[in-house]
């Protein structure tokens, strides 16, 4: 532990407020609600809680030693695997301030121990930690069946492609994985009925109008109002290229009453697209949406 009197730097970090990778907390009472946010900073980009600090901004000061103690509790208890915490006491104007850090997890999910007994994961968005998805689960099992050389390698994503969920903007209408992704070259893929199917829908539900789309070959969906979209395009992977964020995307139960294919499956499909490309993932008031890449 490292104690510094470096009033100037804390006030910098209250003065960006809480975002993606910062959170204040007044205190800590419960170490398990504190392992959903070091769960969720450490499947998303990394990020650190200042302890002592009102949402205000306001500087209160807290008692170190014992804040230290429940976070360390709940990096170690209530985190599998246990995540790695960086902990610093600054004493900006006479007042203790716990900068807990830590870094993206390099194997994910790290899962928080509920009380019910239950395995969670959440993920980071803008300034809130969100329970994560089942197709969040999903891409981060096909990321680490790639490294093994499963399966989910059919596109092989390009170096430093990163997890759905590492990086939101935001937006009026809502937040959507960060267009950080590199570009592949187009490969050569053919699809299962199954798969064609679940892309069809996507492609109509987020309008999609990508040349590639086009000269994929698959047939035309018709959208809710009756226009035909482009089936979805020949594998190429552009995840630096992706739709609006107005544009609408399904739910997962939305997508699941329109398609003949079992919710597991569907599941399963939607993460390899996610891990492949082709398909995003954004947030809104109405939870995770799904929407074709253009």
């Amino acid at each position: 532990m490292k104690v510094q009197d470096d009033t100037a730097y804390i006030r910098a970090l209250i003065s960006e407020g809480e975002h993606v990778r910062q959170d204040f907390k007044f205190e800590i009472s419960d170490s398990r609600k504190i392992a959903r946010s070091l769960s969720a900073f450490a499947n998303t980009e990394g990020g650190r809680l200042l302890i002592g600090v009102k949402d205000n901004g306001r500087i209160a000061g807290v008692r170190s030693e014992e804040e230290m103690y429940m976070v360390e509790a709940a990096a170690q208890v209530y985190c599998t695997p246990a995540v790695e915490v960086d902990m610093r006491v600054y004493r900006p104007e006479g007042r203790s301030v716990l900068v807990a850090s830590v870094g993206p997890a390099v194997r994910k999910p790290v899962l928080v121990k509920e009380e019910d007994g239950r395995r969670l994961a959440y993920v980071r968005i803008a300034d809130e930690n969100i329970l994560a998805s089942p197709v969040h689960i999903g891409v981060w099992r096909c990321e680490a069946d790639n490294g093994r050389g499963g399966s989910a390698g059919r596109i092989s994503p390009g170096p430093g492609y990163g997890v759905p969920g590492s990086g939101y903007e935001s937006s009026g209408s809502g937040h959507r994985v960060s267009d950080s992704w590199p570009r592949q070259d187009p490969v050569s893929m053919t699809f299962t009925e199954q798969e064609r199917e679940l892309l069809v829908v996507i492609a109509a539900a987020s309008g999609s109008t990508s040349r590639q789309f086009a000269q994929s070959g698959l047939p035309a969906a018709r959208s809710s109002s009756g226009v035909s979209a482009p089936g979805p395009f020949c594998p190429a992977f552009s995840g630096s290229a992706a739709l609006p964020v107005s544009s609408s995307g399904l739910t997962l139960s939305q997508i699941c009453r329109r398609v003949t294919i079992p919710r597991r499956r569907v599941i399963h499909l939607l993460s390899l697209f996610v891990h492949w490309g082709l398909v995003g993932i954004r947030h809104d008031s109405r939870g995770f949406l799904y929407y074709a890449n253009d």
